[in-house]
């Protein structure tokens, strides 16, 4: 009978080691199959594997620091995969994108982000994306007469949809020259592709392309100006994500944004080579890239970082539109999450008061 219960206890023993052994394994390989690698692709063969959603992508220039993020291996150096960019037409279709769920991580205009904030969206900006709006053109017909915002002054000025960017920065134009608003007609176009078919038929008389499409068609119109002439600080968009995110997952967070830097730094280093990554994805000519991202590098159009003159002409245009009705409504401090970034790359939100 002692022989027996030895043997049995024993065996219990044996179990119970091999069951604690197990344990110790399932927890290790729990540990393994986080969404929370160990930073950087020497750390750790585990790569997060995502979808982000990018505004007007592949076509726009938003892009380019994606495209040369994945193409140089910025991403996977930081221990992130991005699988797919998924594109919008811009505002909330962006911002619903990332607050779904399904997407961690978005670009969106800055404009669509405050509102979406506003009606009441658990959205948090976490960083910037585009810093001026040099790639937006302005153009007339070849054969108009006009040459500057002054000569539109009882004419029909082309913007793309009421409180969109195009809106809100041509309103900033009146307002630096002095221009009434209500003496120019200002007409929704619907769509950049619409405003230029409105022009050419001559129910509009100006209308806008962004880059790199303006470096390929421009020929075929008259060039008034860049936008970034009369509007020089403008934040065009800006990074976002949700809550759920930062509070499961911010080591991620981090990296992202680490290696978006990363792919601005080298755009600004290289810029013919990231144009010609940009014209693969865009499916452009490398000439009609270049040019675009040539001029887009020279005024540093991209950064994770946010600036304050940008950020008020974005509040002083979204008043004049009537999107915003008093900057006091933002609380900063719940919309701005800067904890991700450099200290020497965060706004001071007090400046904003």
């Amino acid at each position: 009978m002692v022989m027996v219960n030895t043997y049995r206890e024993k065996k219990y023993h044996l179990v119970s080691m091999f069951a604690i052994i197990l344990l110790l394994v399932l927890i290790s390989g729990c540990g393994q199959t986080t969404s929370a690698p160990q930073k950087g692709k020497d750390t750790s063969d585990k790569m997060d594997e995502i979808d982000i959603t990018v505004t007007h992508y592949p076509t726009g220039l938003y892009a380019v620091p994606y495209n040369v993020g994945i193409e140089k291996g910025f991403f996977e150096e930081e221990g992130i995969k991005i699988k797919t960019i998924m594109g919008s037409n811009g505002g909330g279709t962006t911002v619903r994108n990332v607050l779904s769920g399904k997407l961690p991580f978005g670009e969106v205009s800055t404009a669509a982000a405050i509102q979406s904030y506003l009606a009441g969206a658990p959205i948090k900006i976490i960083g910037g994306g585009v810093q001026s709006v040099n790639d937006i053109v302005y153009l007339t017909r070849k054969d108009a007469s006009f040459n500057k915002p002054e000569d539109f002054i009882g004419h029909k000025w082309g913007y793309t949809s009421p409180g969109s960017v195009t809106e809100t920065v041509s309103q900033l134009i009146f307002k630096s020259l002095g221009i009434d608003k209500e003496k120019v007609k200002m007409v929704a176009t619907g769509g950049i592709n619409e405003g230029l078919t409105l022009l050419e038929k001559g129910e509009v008389d100006s209308s806008l392309m962004l880059d790199p499409a303006y470096s390929v068609d421009k020929d075929k119109w008259k060039t008034l100006f860049r936008v970034s002439e009369y509007v020089p600080h403008f934040q065009q968009s800006v990074i976002v994500t949700s809550p759920q995110i930062i509070k499961e997952n911010p080591d991620l967070v981090e990296r992202f944004l680490k290696a978006y830097r990363k792919s601005v730094e080298w755009v600004y280093n290289n810029p013919e080579e990231a144009a010609k990554i940009f014209a693969k994805s865009a499916e452009i000519n490398d000439s009609a890239s270049v040019e675009a991202v040539k001029a887009m590098a020279s005024i540093k159009h991209w950064s994770s970082s946010i600036q304050e003159e940008s950020l008020k002409q974005v509040l002083i245009g979204m008043q004049s539109v009537g999107t915003l009705k008093n900057p006091e409504d933002i609380d900063w401090s719940e919309l701005l999450d800067q904890r991700f970034l450099p200290e020497n790359e965060r706004l001071n939100i007090e400046k904003l008061k």
